[in-house]
């Protein structure tokens, strides 16, 4: 890959097209706040609408209204009339320098916060007290009685433009009140909340007034759940509905009606860096000799012990060269899996959960553990695996020496629990893998390190761990709120065109058939073409049952008409549509260092879950750059069950080591 898209935005203004078309009120108090909030200008009764608002704070906010229409009304004395209206100010912006005063990423919110809602039956906008929500009806949840509908939850991304121009594409959820008693009000109470009702006309959510009422199944809240929490995939590409139920697929959408409606007056791209260096994931085995296994039944009835049988004998047969036995209780010092009730099972019967946090016991539980699940089996053993490394201070589950460092390397860790604040933890390895740690506290000789390790993580709550080498040189590693973006206008393109309807004839496809399939294997697939009934892109290709013929097949149709068949994003074109969300990348920008982690480019899925987010690294006291020595080190899919890790993995050592820290101190 030569560069990634970013989801920093350069944004260009026409500042006189929006000056002839609309006009802009900014609106603020001599108080704390605005009384009316985001229902002020309901509460004015203009007798025309604001198109969108956006807060800059509590104190103001601006209005855009439609020019033609904002003639004529006298703002002052309707203001005037409302209570405390005497503490409200308003101001005309009709001035280029005076939209050059307005933040410009509230001046782009504004204007995109204007978009109507577009005659779209999957998509659908809610400018909503200053926000604007990209609501989608399949993330909604509903309930169907007979002829009545009770929608209990609805899911949107709310699009914001931050303040640094970084697009934020965050899940919202807007819960029914009849949900209330499922969640906690302990820190604002449920009067405080801005109220909702859903208009199915339209399909949009519409803010209640004051003087407004509606039964308790019509109102909702933006909240959830006690220890819920509502997802969108960041991408599929698997066909284009579900890319269209994907995150960037929404953001595709939505800029294309961006475009549409607002390309008078603004106009949006995303940031392009350039990438210095890639890494592409290659399988590492993991090192599991040596390892000792107990396994435990912390249930002991007929069920559990039928499970446990179970699971020594496939654990058995996946790690032939680990000892795996049945024991009664764990065993001191040796490596326990004990099966037990998940949380839920204990909360139910009120009987006390004997989980703990042990260092060399890793827990199943009996609800949710699959036996037959090679991938769950492999993260409970690498996570026993480290924690073996930690036990004997080694390196052992790859071979460190493969990586040829010829200096020591320091990572430090922050505490953040209230008995170790401004604690740090020190993990020391050598270029043989061996393994020291340490907890670092102040003391008259080293008070001058302990200062500037407190001042370095004290300066930015995003720094997640230090690098040090032995020439003291100190990286840190910051997560910023920025993330890549694939070639979704592409993607989007391309699965459009697949979900069309088949314009290729029989005729033609047989015609074409003859340009690149040898004739001895022709005549099986045209006798199948032949007897289609039911014609179409699927039918069509089920026609060949090698799955390299019908590639070869498709991709001439594409060359020949122009018409796309079927998508293989999957193959050696993933990384020129998808390389911004596989494996690991590093790039420069203004004289700073920044890397991102995708998901693992061999065996890619077409679901990406999450976006991968971009780190900063950061030198400390004129430090030279030592980050990029480390990449290797996250090229390893033992810290995250199957997937790449996002800091390099021996802080999953330190955070194992913190854990046998509490642990012996509540011993």
């Amino acid at each position: 890959m030569k560069y990634c898209k970013t989801n920093q935005l350069n944004v260009n203004f026409e500042y006189e097209s929006i000056l002839n078309d609309f006009a802009i009120v900014k609106f603020s108090t001599t108080e704390n706040y605005i009384k009316y909030g985001a229902l002020i200008l309901d509460e004015v009764n203009l007798q025309i609408n604001a198109k969108s608002i956006v807060f800059e704070q509590g104190k103001s906010f601006y209005a855009l209204f439609s020019a033609q229409e904002f003639k004529g009304i006298d703002f002052a004395s309707k203001i005037h009339l409302l209570e405390d209206g005497d503490d409200l100010v308003f101001e005309v912006l009709d001035s280029k320098a005076k939209l050059l005063d307005i933040p410009q990423h509230l001046l782009a919110q504004l204007l995109i916060n204007s978009i109507a809602t577009p005659n779209h039956k999957r998509l659908n906008f809610n400018n909503l007290t200053g926000k604007l929500y990209l609501l989608n009806p399949n993330f909604f949840q509903i309930s169907r009685k007979k002829d009545k509908e009770q929608i209990f939850k609805i899911v949107g991304l709310e699009f914001k433009i931050a303040q640094n121009f970084s697009l934020e594409l965050n899940v919202r959820t807007f819960s029914s009140l009849l949900l209330s008693k499922k969640m906690d009000f302990s820190k604002k109470a449920l009067s405080k909340y801005p109220k909702y009702t859903f208009v199915h006309a339209t399909n949009t959510l519409k803010r209640v007034l004051n003087s407004e009422s509606y039964s308790v199944e019509e109102l909702f809240i933006l909240k959830q759940e006690r220890n819920s929490k509502s997802h969108i995939p960041f991408l599929s590409f698997k066909n284009y509905e579900q890319f269209e139920n994907s995150k960037v697929g929404i953001l595709q959408k939505t800029l294309s009606i961006i475009s549409a409606k607002l390309c008078n007056y603004i106009e949006i791209t995303f940031c392009e860096e350039t990438i210095i260096e890639s890494i592409r994931y290659q399988s590492t085995p993991t090192n599991s000799h040596k390892l000792n296994v107990a396994l435990i039944d912390g249930i002991d009835d007929e069920d559990s012990n039928e499970k446990i049988e179970e699971l020594k004998s496939i654990a058995q047969n996946e790690y032939p060269d680990i000892s795996f036995s049945i024991r009664s209780k764990e065993i001191k010092n040796n490596f326990n899996i004990k099966l037990i009730h998940n949380q839920a099972h204990y909360k139910k019967y009120n009987t006390k959960d004997p989980y703990q946090s042990k260092t060399t016991t890793q827990h199943i539980t009996f609800e949710d553990f699959k036996t037959n699940s090679k991938a769950s089996l492999k993260a409970v053993m690498n996570e026993l695996q480290l924690k073996r490394d930690v036990s004997e201070n080694q390196v052992k589950v790859v071979d460190w020496e493969k990586f040829n460092y010829t200096n020591n390397w320091i990572f430090i860790s922050k505490s953040n629990t209230e008995r170790d604040n401004d604690l740090f933890s020190f993990l020391t390895i050598n270029p043989k893998g061996e393994m020291k740690f340490e907890e670092f506290e102040p003391n008259l000789f080293n008070q001058n390190e302990y200062d500037e390790l407190c001042g370095i993580f004290n300066s930015d709550s995003n720094i997640e761990l230090l690098i040090k080498d032995d020439a003291d040189n100190i990286n840190a590693i910051k997560k910023t709120n920025n993330y890549t973006l694939p070639e979704f206008q592409y993607l989007s393109k391309e699965l459009s065109e697949e979900a069309e309807i088949i314009k290729l004839t029989k005729e033609q496809a047989v015609s074409y058939l003859d340009e690149v399939q040898q004739e001895l294997k022709q005549t099986d697939i045209i006798d199948k073409i032949h007897n289609i009934t039911d014609w179409n892109k699927s039918t069509l290709l089920k026609s060949f049952t090698n799955r390299n013929d019908k590639k070869r097949f498709v991709n001439h149709i594409q060359k020949t008409t122009g018409e796309v068949l079927k998508t293989y994003f999957r193959d050696k074109t993933k990384y020129e549509i998808l390389d911004s969300q596989l494996d690991i990348h590093l790039f420069n920008k203004e004289n700073k260092q920044f890397y991102f982690v995708g998901t693992k480019g061999e065996g890619i899925q077409q679901n990406i879950s999450r976006a991968s987010v971009i780190r900063e690294i950061e030198t400390a006291n004129n430090s030279n750059l030592i980050f990029q020595k480390l990449l290797p080190l996250m090229n390893v899919d033992f810290v995250r069950n199957g997937d790449l890790t996002v800091l390099p993995f021996p802080y999953k050592y330190l955070r194992e080591w913190n854990k046998t820290k509490v642990i012996k101190n509540i011993s």
